[in-house]
C-alpha cells in the first residue's frame, strides 16, 4: 500500500511538471493590470468582441485593449516595466516573453492614441528587445521613459523623457506585417534604424511615413494633461 501511494504521488508530480513545460509562453509571461480608471475593454481582434477589463487581470499576447474617453490603464510586465494607455487608445500586446536567465522580448502595437512606457532595465543585444510600433514607425528601447502617440491620420510622435530610443520605419519591425505606407527611397532601412533619440528629444513622422528632424523639447513648456498624469503616477510608484 505504501509503495502504491508513493507511486501515485510521483505520477501526479510528474504530470504537473509536464503540464508546466507544455504551457504556452504567453500564459507564463503576461502583463498584469495594476491600475484602471474609467471604461476599458479587452478583445481578441481590433474590432472585438469586447469585454470589460478589470484590475488584476492578466493580458496575454495577441490581445487588444481599447480605452474609452475617460479610460486609463496601467500594465505591469514581469520585469516591473510599465506601459500606460491614455483615453481613446487602441493597443495590441503582440508579445510578452520574460524567461529566467534568457533575453526578454516585448512587442506591442499602438493603432491609435497614446502610450507611456517606463522600461525598468537597460535593453541590449544580450538582454533582449522592447519594441512598440505604430502604422508609420517602430520604437526600439534601450531602457528609458518615453511618450508615443499616433493620430487617426497615422502620423506618429515620440518624446523621450529619459534614456534612449531608436526609431525606424514600421516595415522593419521584427516579425511584424508589412505596412501599406512606403518609406522614401532615399531613406534606407539601415540609415533609419540608426536614428537615435536621446533624453528630451522628440521626432514627428508624417502620415506619409516621412520623418522630420529630431528636435529638443522643454518638458515644462510642452507638458499636457497626459504627461502630467504620468509624471504623478511615476512619482507615486517610486515613493
Amino acid at each position: 500500500m505504501i509503495t502504491d501511494r508513493i507511486s501515485i504521488r510521483l505520477l501526479i508530480a510528474a504530470s504537473a511538471l509536464a503540464l508546466i513545460l507544455v504551457l504556452p509562453t504567453s500564459a507564463l509571461a503576461s502583463a498584469r493590470v495594476e491600475y484602471l480608471q474609467g471604461a476599458v475593454q479587452i478583445g481578441s481582434t481590433d474590432s472585438g468582441p469586447w469585454q470589460p477589463l478589470e484590475k488584476g487581470m492578466a493580458v496575454t499576447a495577441n490581445k487588444f485593449i481599447k480605452t474609452g474617453k475617460n479610460g486609463y490603464v496601467e500594465l505591469t510586465l514581469p520585469d516591473r516595466s510599465i506601459v500606460r494607455l491614455a483615453p481613446g487608445t487602441l493597443f495590441e500586446l503582440e508579445e510578452s516573453f520574460f524567461p529566467r536567465n534568457k533575453p526578454r522580448r516585448f512587442s506591442a502595437r499602438l493603432l491609435l492614441g497614446k502610450i507611456w512606457a517606463r522600461v525598468s532595465q537597460k535593453i541590449g543585444p544580450r538582454s533582449g528587445s522592447f519594441n512598440t510600433r505604430t502604422p508609420t514607425a517602430v520604437a526600439g528601447v534601450r531602457g528609458t521613459v518615453y511618450d508615443l502617440r499616433t493620430a487617426a491620420d497615422k502620423s506618429t510622435e515620440i518624446r523621450v523623457h529619459a534614456g534612449r530610443v531608436a526609431v525606424g520605419p514600421a516595415l522593419v519591425a521584427a516579425g511584424g506585417p508589412k505596412e501599406e505606407i512606403a518609406w522614401p527611397q532615399q531613406v534606407t532601412e539601415q540609415k533609419w534604424e540608426e536614428i537615435i533619440l536621446g533624453k528630451l528629444q522628440k521626432l514627428h513622422i508624417g502620415p506619409d511615413g516621412k520623418p522630420g528632424e529630431p528636435t529638443r523639447f522643454d518638458p515644462q513648456m510642452e507638458r499636457d494633461e497626459w504627461t502630467e498624469w504620468n509624471i504623478e503616477r511615476d512619482r507615486s510608484i517610486s515613493e
